[in-house]
């Protein structure tokens, strides 16, 4: 097209800082490929200085879907992971380089979780914990939007689930107390989290964050506060953060 058109371009060190190798863009459809470079594009011409000074402005992509864009004192961010360098001049538009590949929601919360292996046991769980008063999926597959820290299988074995069936005979209720201890009622991305800030969950305690060396947060009853190890997951109602150990209320 003639444009104008603003582009989100990442560069080759934040295709591989995603994870995405040559081979992974050959596994891609072309309708996959499409969708997510459309994701970057936005079908008008936004400089630096034109974005609102806000957390999270929802613009609209050439996708259809939804990037949220924050301008604060450290930057401007697009779905939590910052442009490092803004408003690069094209005949037909302008360029912001960004530190990451932008991956459109697979599909809700649930659905992420369910698409991503390393989550098996927090799905199970999950599962289990909507059998008690709570029906935790119905909740995690709503309009939202949520910022759910997820605990990878590891961490569920750490914290004394060493199996599905263990997590699948637990008390559903106990799980339930849990995982919303896990579950934000907000959009969180990390350019959103500060050092030694609150969150308010909806189990309606609160956990810490620890920004240092490595990104954590913190439950009250952990000992250890639990590494973020994968940040910014979009989800069709939310965010998702994949974290090292189950969070105790």
């Amino acid at each position: 097209g003639n444009g104008p058109f603003t582009v989100f371009a990442p560069d080759n060190e934040a295709f591989t800082a995603s994870g995405i190798t040559s081979s992974v863009v050959e596994g891609l459809t072309a309708d996959q490929l499409k969708d997510i470079l459309l994701y970057h594009t936005l079908e008008s011409r936004v400089n630096a200085a034109s974005i609102p000074t806000a957390a999270n402005t929802a613009v609209k992509t050439a996708n259809g879907k939804d990037v949220y864009v924050t301008k604060n004192n450290n930057g401007v961010f697009v779905n939590g992971w910052k442009v490092d360098q803004a408003d690069i001049m094209a005949s037909n538009g302008i360029i912001h380089s960004i530190e990451r590949v932008l991956m459109p929601a697979a599909g809700n919360i649930v659905q992420v979780a369910q698409g991503n292996t390393n989550l098996s046991y927090l799905v199970a769980a999950v599962l289990r914990a909507s059998q008690g008063s709570t029906n935790v999926a119905q909740v995690l597959g709503s309009a939202g939007p949520f910022t759910v820290f997820a605990p990878t299988n590891q961490a569920f074995i750490d914290a004394g689930f060493p199996t599905i069936a263990a997590i699948q005979a637990a008390d559903p209720n106990t799980l339930a107390s849990i995982l919303t201890y896990h579950v934000i009622g907000a959009r969180a991305f990390s350019s959103d989290l500060s050092n030694g800030q609150s969150l308010a969950t909806v189990n309606g305690e609160a956990i810490t964050v620890e920004l240092g060396n490595t990104a954590a947060v913190k439950g009250k009853s952990n000992t250890t506060a639990s590494r973020i190890t994968g940040m910014n997951v979009m989800a069709s109602n939310g965010v998702v953060h994949i974290i090292d150990r189950v969070l105790l209320p």
